[in-house]
């Protein structure tokens, strides 16, 4: 084999392996984003107070 093949296929393999990692990193990303959401509406939630006079058949926040 070449140097210039093998080096080529070197580059390429790396080239590779930075798409996933950039790929990965998005993830990870998007992950932490939908925690930050979950854990605010967690938050939210508890605070939120039951309703005081509920009717049957009625519109329910915990719906």
């Amino acid at each position: 084999m070449e140097i210039s093949t093998v080096a080529s296929q070197a580059l390429a393999v790396k080239e590779q392996m930075t798409h996933s990692q950039l790929g990965l990193a998005a993830v990870k990303q998007a992950a932490e984003t939908q925690k930050q959401m979950a854990d605010m509406l967690s938050r939210n939630a508890s605070v939120v107070p039951p309703s005081e006079n509920p009717q049957p058949g009625g519109f329910s926040t915990y719906a």
